[in-house]
């Protein structure tokens, strides 16, 4: 099992709001997609795709299919693009702070194939097979709906995968190097 990092809250909120007005997160070749890992019924991810600011690309049962009788418990997940990059945040914030949730920077062209990734999934998707090889690509995964307490700061679980090759802002932006500067 992965090992989280913890995060300051208010160094987390600062992050999201970066990664909604990032001038080098670039929406024509790639796409900043949301996976909410459940937490959610099923009208939010239909009334979701009203909004013009996303696009549901795919919602369901976020456990093992034979839990999927406990479908009256909050347990949807979804997978959304973002069209508008400005509401990245209030969507990610939202989901992650009901479950572990991803925020995925990739290529447009390898979508799709996540997309069927997350379609044919037995439990979670490895997010990070998609962008390690990759340029300017990240994975970012929070859990904000519990808080730990670290060094007398209230703080959120989160990590992130870089690929080998990533603009040096969207480095720090994930890493949080160098927060002094922002």
């Amino acid at each position: 099992m992965k090992k989280f990092k913890t995060i300051e809250i208010s160094e987390y909120e600062k992050m999201l709001k970066e990664i909604s007005t990032s001038k080098d997160i670039e929406l024509d070749n790639y796409d900043l997609l949301i996976y909410g890992g459940g937490g959610q019924n099923k009208n939010f991810y239909a009334a979701l795709k009203a909004n013009p600011n996303y696009e549901v690309l795919w919602s369901g049962w976020a456990g093992p299919k034979w839990a999927k009788f406990l479908s009256f418990i909050p347990g949807e997940s979804g997978l959304v693009r973002i069209v508008k990059q400005s509401s990245f945040y209030e969507l990610y914030d939202e989901l992650a702070a009901h479950s572990v949730s991803d925020a995925i920077y990739i290529k447009k062209e390898l979508t799709e194939k996540l997309m069927e990734e997350v379609k044919s999934k037995i439990w979670r998707v490895n997010f990070d097979s998609f962008i390690v090889k990759e340029q300017n690509s990240f994975v970012l995964t929070s859990e904000a709906d519990e808080t730990i307490w670290e060094n007398k700061k209230e703080k959120y679980f989160y990590d992130y995968t870089l690929s080998t090759e990533i603009k040096q802002s969207l480095k720090r932006m994930m890493t949080r190097e160098n927060k002094n500067l922002r």
